[in-house]
């Protein structure tokens, strides 16, 4: 039997509260967002602490699982380079840092797409 992470946990989606969006890096006033769409999400969260080095670093080893019809490309080249994820309840931003395709093995078909990212600050003014 086929079954996709959305159908195996669909409890777990989380609707009306990501996006995805274009991003611009390095501006002037830092990294830029606008949105593109938004997206249903399950999220496996985590994070971590090196406290041993100055400045402390604290990273996300958050993992999202998106679904492809809502993604603006299935390119990971792209996504990576190219677009950030929002999360509108928390306000928070992240960068894309790792893209994985999750295929059927049985039928080759595009189920979802895996997206590690990591926190990150952005500037929206003009």
């Amino acid at each position: 039997m086929d079954l996709s992470i959305f159908r195996a946990f669909a409890n777990a989606i989380i609707y009306g509260v990501w996006q995805i969006g274009t991003s611009k890096r390095g501006t002037v006033i830092g990294s830029q967002f606008t949105k593109v769409a938004d997206l249903d999400v399950v999220i496996d969260e985590g994070s971590s602490a090196q406290i041993s080095v100055t400045p402390e670093e604290l990273k996300s080893d958050m993992l999202v699982y998106v679904k492809p019809e809502q993604m603006p490309t299935l390119r990971s080249n792209k996504l990576v380079s190219g677009y950030m994820l929002y999360d509108s309840e928390n306000d928070d931003y992240y960068e894309i840092i790792d893209v994985g395709i999750g295929k059927n093995q049985h039928t080759g078909v595009i189920e979802h797409l895996e997206l590690r990212v990591v926190q990150s600050e952005v500037s929206n003014e003009e």
